[in-house]
């Protein structure tokens, strides 16, 4: 993938360790000099990705339902929490619009993302891009490499195989058009953590991947539209 991309501000969000988002700062100094990281947004407080983000200078923003006042701790009513989440995701939009980005990267965030997120993007043509540790279509949502592990050892694992891909974000979760996409075959002997721990390895560079494709296709597509 080219090096001579124009500048490419990208917000990440997280909600955890930062692995996948260290292995985006990394990159900013060889593999992707054009990527300029310009906010790192969490919304768990205790996230280790806000210490990886301050270590590398790039400002951070805790953004959580609870701390947010957005609804009470331990709130129980759907009604009340349908529309907390929904005004969260607005608020969301809007801290990140402010900083007008290119493009938003979803690195571990493990919050479902509404239209009244997803459509103020769309609007100012900002593509948000997810990594979720399956294929295409199989495991939606959390806990995708336990029920991946779980069905192998049922037997009933599609060719043995689960895998992980880097998506377009749509309002349809974990359904989004796959960037770039990587199988990984299971195989025994090997733990539930032996198993996470070959597929973050791999996530590692993929994201790496999907991002560059993500970006060359964010460049390619403005330069039709100017």
């Amino acid at each position: 993938m080219a090096h001579d991309l124009p500048t490419t501000k990208a917000t990440i969000l997280i909600s955890g360790e930062g692995s996948n988002l260290q292995a985006l700062i990394d990159a900013t100094s060889n593999l992707m000099p054009y990527l300029k990281i310009i906010r790192v947004i969490s919304n768990r407080a205790k996230a280790n990705g806000l210490n990886r983000a301050k270590n590398a200078s790039i400002p951070t923003t805790y953004h959580n339902l609870v701390s947010g006042k957005y609804h009470a701790a331990g709130e129980k009513d759907p009604t009340v929490i349908a529309a907390a989440r929904e005004q969260y995701d607005e608020d969301l939009s809007k801290i990140i619009l402010d900083d007008e980005p290119d493009i938003v990267i979803c690195a571990g965030w493990m919050h479902i993302l509404t239209p009244r997120f997803l459509d103020p993007l769309v609007a100012r043509k900002v593509p948000v891009i997810n990594l979720h540790p399956a294929l295409p279509g199989k495991y939606d949502g959390a806990g995708a490499i336990e029920r991946a592990y779980d069905d192998y050892h049922k037997g009933k694992l599609e060719h043995d195989t689960t895998g992980i891909m880097i998506h377009y974000v749509i309002s349809e979760v974990d359904r989004g058009e796959p960037i770039v996409v990587r199988q990984i075959k299971c195989k025994t002997p090997e733990t539930l953590d032996e198993l996470k721990g070959r597929i973050h390895a791999e996530e590692h560079q993929l994201i790496l991947e999907g991002t560059q494709m993500a970006i060359h296709n964010l460049w390619v597509e403005r330069s039709k539209n100017n």
